[in-house]
């Protein structure tokens, strides 16, 4: 396997952080068996995808460069360790990506055994209020847990708009933040993440 424990638990700046997974994609594209592995989720593959490159967006657009990311892997509570330029523990990152796990794991057998997932048809947004249901579900969930040393960070997937219905993917955001914020939740702050690069502070 490509990764390790050791180098995915190494401290790197947040753009060093970025061009590790970077490499890491590159190189098991350029693998079949290895990119088998991670469309599969195996072994390592799973924290790598779920926690690891998320947090690679995400860092870079809210620590500055001289702190340092370390990722951690477990079931501690937490996915990452921030530290300052002096080295002192300032944060700590605990990301979630809720999904449709059963339709994921669908897709993800369809791309094994075929080379391509579901074809999916509908209007503009509908995958953004499709995931809406499973976003509040897991906040839920995780505001009964103890937060309070985390930056919580929210991770959403969707699709990128359509030219000319931006507004209305701005409408959805608002709805669904203003759901979240109805949420109470026992962590230092909590952000919601629209992969690639949509930070919104709760």
């Amino acid at each position: 396997m490509i990764i390790t424990p050791s180098t995915l638990k190494k401290r790197r700046s947040p753009q060093a952080l970025r061009n590790f997974v970077i490499e890491i994609k590159d190189s098991v594209r350029a693998n079949y068996e290895e990119l088998r592995l991670g469309i599969q989720k195996r072994g390592l593959y799973k924290e790598f995808l779920e926690e690891i490159v998320p947090l690679s967006l995400f860092a870079p657009l809210i620590y500055p460069e001289s702190h340092e990311i370390q990722p951690v892997l477990g079931n501690q509570g937490y996915d990452a360790l921030v530290f300052d330029e002096m080295g002192k523990e300032i944060d700590r990152i605990e990301m979630t990506i809720p999904h449709d796990g059963n339709a994921a794991v669908k897709d993800v057998k369809l791309i094994v055994d075929r080379g391509y997932g579901q074809f999916k048809v509908g209007n503009p947004g509908d995958d953004l209020n499709a995931i809406f249901p499973y976003v509040l579900d897991n906040c839920r969930k995780k505001a009964i847990k103890d937060y309070y040393d985390c930056t919580l960070v929210v991770a959403i997937e969707p699709m990128p708009p359509f030219k000319s219905f931006e507004s209305q993917y701005e409408k959805q955001i608002k709805v669904l933040v203003s759901e979240m914020t109805k949420i109470i939740f026992k962590a230092k702050r909590v952000f919601l993440f629209a992969l690639p690069d949509r930070v919104i502070k709760l």
